[in-house]
């Protein structure tokens, strides 16, 4: 199965419809066809000579569009979380900060990022009119220092109880404060040593989930100035959901006393939430799940399953018994979000193996599907009568479209405006009027870090010509650096690595797919784990290797013990021998089915670069990895990484290859998952040089069989995914089959990595021991342990400021050096270079102070 590509209706009919007279295409054709296959030199100068023609006004809307964004964004923080607007649509507010140092900042929703207020707590929520915000203020330092130096200095075993214990005690010293935003008035609300959570501002008093000293459990409470809080619920644990616009209702979840299933699981308790009535105090338990109240409040939606049937309900917020169904089918559903109106009701729908968007009257009748994509499409939200918000993908790399009804027209909302970084999208809310919406991404792309960025974008301003020129032009100047540095690093051994690469058989690639698929489940506790193993073992044998067995007793949390192994094949290096590079990718699938893609194609990868390399050894050691056990907890990288710390190997390098052969649509696209950025960088080279692959990169390697290699290693690891990360709907899935993979793709990769496996090999590794001996006045003097590598010739030495460290540089022979006329904050990088003229793959880095 095929999408066609994401591409606007402006854009898309740029691209498709035929040329005026039929005799060639247009600029903006030749530029959007130049961009689809990854000629992003082409595409980006193309674009630019249109911006600067007569025709750049009609051109405007698809460029922007498939460069990045066509609406003015503004960066509010690069570390926020649970972004809000008031009600009125005058402030918004986000969190900042983690424990006790989390801070909630109010601001204007003009665009300004200074805050109108900055308040010591969390869990901020507005009044109905938007005039005041109520809080969690945090407590005065005091016991919680104390408790964060405690999780702080705890074990890794420790620290998620002491977390816990910390984030308890915080809820149960932190008080509810109104903050009126116009005067700056404070109010406390007294509600003694009660343990408090979420928060929820009616019309005219506050709610919030709380557990009382003397127990009871959680119950949601009502409290105001001067009354003491009062439970307007009993029973069960209850926790707060949200509140209706008018603060006259709210849903909360009622959680099953003593277990006895999963909720909404198969066997186990069917799912339920509780609406309470706020004028007359009643509660009423509704068995299903996904509420969403109406904006106007006066009604909600949800989603329910009776048998074999999931059916899509609609209730008035003040009758919630009164439910009538909207749809019932055997297709499941879920997230359903009503028009301002209330007349039509969005949601998502799974009629085959992918959730789509679906729209329908509120009487039942008119259903439209919005969408066709292979992937997830998911969360819509309607921003007024006709446009609605949804995303796509899988929740690690998120998108957000906006989608024009009543012809579903879709574009892309928000981006970083570059061309290879990927930007995952986590969390959406929108104004009341539907004309601005608070993101929370990773804009950079670094899905290391726990800081994510918040943004607030205007749909009322677009970006101007000079804008995207600007953007068009700083892409060019960054993709021809990238491209130019790749092939003068590759220079010296390019012919080589053609020679190489070119002996890559997408025949082949499928026998090893077909063989692995064959054996169905991989999962360490099925019989074709153990196949698996054994037919890796015999084909890097008969590619000359002599591979080992690394057997290993795996234990499953709450599950099964047994044995398992994973198998390594070794190319010695002929020069250094004694420096490793790794490159592996995991044979074992999820115990549900074959895993045609997780990680049968990274397998298929791994064995073709390989066997591609198998005459042709390089000077330092390459050791091909087959893991098992990942998708048990990442068991066999962390067994392979024991072992080489214990015998004490040198590994100077890593990539691990997984998800890399789902086939998403015409292109060839996988994305760098790193965390050098000098191996980014390589592969990028190898894949524009020696491959069809076109690739994006995102700092990720948590979760994977990577971090076992940086957890032992620190920062030496790349490798390849799948480009949208994880988009694959048959991810972890029992359909996760053979036919939906692209074999040529996975060819592309086995190219990219053994391209990047030779440059690795062949270069001087990154040094090591970097040191400032002395920096006074202008001058400083740095020492290095010398490169471990034979036939080093010198080492170049980079310095300057932060924004361009390598804007001087000098040659030295020696590991040292003396910098003049430099001041403090230069940073300096070292490489060394060898005899071929090759130079290191990575900057050792040092800041002078």
């Amino acid at each position: 199965m095929k999408r066609l590509l994401l591409v606007t209706g402006a854009l898309m009919a740029a691209v498709w419809m035929p040329a005026r007279g039929g005799v060639s295409d247009t600029p903006l054709q030749s530029a959007t066809l130049a961009w689809e296959r990854g000629d992003y030199v082409t595409a980006l100068t193309g674009y630019l000579q249109i911006l600067d023609s007569p025709d750049a006004s009609a051109a405007l809307e698809s460029i922007a569009l498939q460069t990045g964004e066509l609406y003015h964004t503004t960066e509010l923080t690069a570390d926020g979380a649970a972004p809000l607007f008031s009600p009125d649509g005058r402030y918004l507010t986000y969190e900042t900060g983690t424990g006790i140092a989390r801070r909630t900042r109010v601001l204007r929703t003009d665009g300004t990022t200074a805050p109108v207020v900055q308040l010591s707590g969390f869990a901020g929520t507005f009044s109905v009119d938007g005039s005041k915000i109520a809080y969690l203020q945090l407590a005065p330092a005091g016991n919680l220092l104390e408790a964060a130096a405690a999780v702080d200095g705890s074990t890794a075993i420790e620290r998620p109880q002491r977390q816990a214990a910390l984030s308890q005690l915080i809820a149960a010293q932190a008080r509810i404060v109104v903050h009126d935003i116009a005067s700056g008035r404070e109010t406390t609300i007294d509600t003694g040593a009660m343990r408090k959570t979420s928060l929820a501002f009616g019309a005219n008093a506050i709610f919030f989930s709380g557990v009382a000293p003397e127990g009871g459990g959680e119950q949601i409470f009502e409290v105001s100035e001067g009354r003491a809080p009062i439970a307007r619920t009993d029973g069960a644990d209850k926790v707060l959901l949200g509140m209706n616009t008018p603060g006259t209702a709210l849903f909360f979840t009622n959680r099953p006393a003593g277990g006895g299933g999963r909720a909404g699981g198969p066997g186990g308790t069917p799912a339920t939430f509780g609406v309470l009535s706020l004028a007359d105090g009643r509660t009423t338990l509704v068995t299903g799940s996904a509420p969403a109240f109406s904006r106007d409040g006066a009604s909600f939606t949800y989603v329910t399953r009776d048998g074999a049937e999931n059916r899509l309900m609609v209730a008035p917020a003040n009758n919630p018994s009164s439910a009538v169904v909207v749809r019932t089918g055997p297709e499941r559903i879920d997230a359903p979000a009503l028009s301002p109106d209330g007349s039509r009701i969005a949601f998502q729908m799974m009629p085959n193996d992918d959730w789509e968007i679906f729209v329908v009257n509120r009487d039942g009748t008119g259903l439209m599907r919005v969408t066709r994509e292979i992937q997830h499409d998911v969360a819509p939200v309607f921003l007024s009568g006709n446009r609605m918000l949804a995303a796509m993908g899988e929740p690690r790399h998120r998108r957000s479209y906006l989608y024009d009804l009543p012809g579903a027209a879709r574009s892309r909302l928000f981006h970083n405006n570059t061309v290879r970084t990927i930007a995952p999208e986590y969390s959406w809310s929108a104004s009341a009027d539907g004309t601005k919406i608070l993101i929370v991404a990773e804009r950079d792309g670094d899905t290391v870090s726990l800081e994510r960025g918040v943004y607030l974008m205007d749909l009322n301003r677009r970006v101007t010509r000079d804008e995207v020129r600007a953007r068009v032009m700083e892409n060019l100047a960054a993709e021809q650096a990238l491209v130019a540095r790749g092939r003068r690093t590759y220079a010296p051994i390019a012919a080589d690595v053609k020679r190489v690469v070119d002996a890559a058989s997408v025949q082949r690639i499928y026998g090893y797919e077909k063989t692995l698929f064959d054996f169905d489940s991989k999962y360490v506790t099925q019989p074709g784990n153990k196949l698996a193993a054994a037919f890796l073992f015999d084909i890097y044998k008969s590619f000359g290797y002599e591979p080992e067995y690394q057997p290993f007793e795996y234990r499953i949390r709450n599950g099964p013990t047994g044995p398992t192994a994973n198998v390594v094949a070794t190319l010695k290096g002929t020069v250094n021998p004694d420096l490793i590079y790794v490159v592996s990718s995991h044979f074992d699938s999820v115990a549900a089915g074959p895993g045609a893609d997780d990680d049968s194609s990274g397998t298929a990868a791994l064995l073709e670069t390989a066997r591609i390399l198998a005459k042709h050894p390089q000077p330092a050691t390459i050791v091909f990895a087959s893991f098992t056990g990942e998708e048990a907890g990442l068991l066999g990288s962390r067994e392979f990484v024991r072992r080489a710390v214990a015998d004490k190997l040198n590994v100077v390098g890593a990539l691990n290859n997984d998800m890399i052969g789902w086939s998403n649509n015409a292109r060839l696209d996988n994305t760098i998952r790193y965390s050098n950025a000098g191996i980014r960088d390589i592969q990028h080279a190898a894949a524009m040089q020696f491959s069809g692959l076109i690739t994006y990169d995102a700092l990720y390697y948590k979760s994977t069989d990577a971090a076992a290699y940086y957890e032992a290693y620190g920062d030496i690891v790349g490798g390849i995914g799948s480009y949208p990360v994880l988009g694959n709907p048959h991810y972890h899935q029992s359909h996760d089959l053979l036919e939906g993979i692209n074999h040529q793709l996975v060819t592309e990769v086995s190219k990219t990595t053994a391209a990047t496996l030779m440059l690795l090999a062949s270069s001087p590794s990154r040094l090591k021991d970097l040191k400032v001996d002395s920096f006074s006045n202008t001058t400083a003097t740095l020492s290095w342990t010398p490169s471990p590598e034979k036939g080093i010739t010198g080492y170049v030495v980079a310095y300057g400021p932060a924004s361009k460290p390598e804007s001087r540089q000098m040659r030295v022979v020696k590991p040292a050096a003396t910098l003049t006329g430099i001041a403090a904050g230069t940073v300096v990088l070292v490489k060394a270079i060898n005899a071929k003229g090759l130079e290191g793959w990575d900057w050792a880095r040092a800041t002078l102070k």
